[in-house]
């Protein structure tokens, strides 16, 4: 788990640029991923640059349908968007 790597900006940004998210931030910043048309997840992450506690963290990978480990891939850029559409595709059905 590398949430002590990442603040909340860095990992709104990584949602924005690979998965195409586009969030809508009142008191905390909330996020649909469109997949195949559809919205399929949605993302809840706080506002500001703040440290990612544990839970935090892995809320936010299940919000998002990966695994924690995954999830720290898609942060480092080793999982790639058709990788994550491969992997939301496999645990959809």
């Amino acid at each position: 788990m590398d949430n002590a790597s990442y603040n909340t900006l860095e990992v709104k940004q990584v949602c924005e640029t690979k998965l195409k998210i586009a969030f809508d931030c009142t008191k905390e910043c909330k996020g649909w991923y469109v997949f195949n048309g559809k919205k399929s997840c949605r993302i809840t992450i706080p506002k500001g640059r703040k440290f990612i506690p544990e839970g935090t963290y892995g809320s936010m990978a299940k919000q998002l349908k990966l695994k924690i480990k995954e999830f720290d891939e898609m942060l480092e850029c080793t999982l790639s968007k058709a990788a994550y559409d491969n992997l939301l595709e496999q645990r959809v059905d």
